[in-house]
């Protein structure tokens, strides 16, 4: 989620801080070009982003929500670690 105000034009969208989780776990030790983030989606919206080190540990927590959470749609996907870190 982003703030969109029109009015704010000449700032830069930030993520809410409440809808980002980096759940980093063993892997917080691990450096790598490549973070998995794994968003939940809820009517097509953004409902939640978290962050995982391992595309195995995001495929989990896919699965584990799905159980959970039926109404939501969990995508997983690689991204540039440059993208969150600069």
């Amino acid at each position: 989620m982003t703030d969109d105000r029109a009015g704010d034009k000449g700032r830069q969208d930030q993520a809410w801080p409440e809808v980002v989780r980096w759940e980093l776990g063993a892997s917080s030790g691990h450096v790598s070009e490549t973070l998995w983030q794994c968003d939940a989606l809820r009517a097509g919206r953004l409902y939640q982003r978290t962050l995982f080190g391992t595309r195995a540990e995001a495929e989990e927590f896919a699965v584990r929500m799905r159980e959970s959470e039926v109404d939501l749609m969990f995508n997983v996907e690689a991204i540039k670690a440059s993208a969150v870190w600069n």
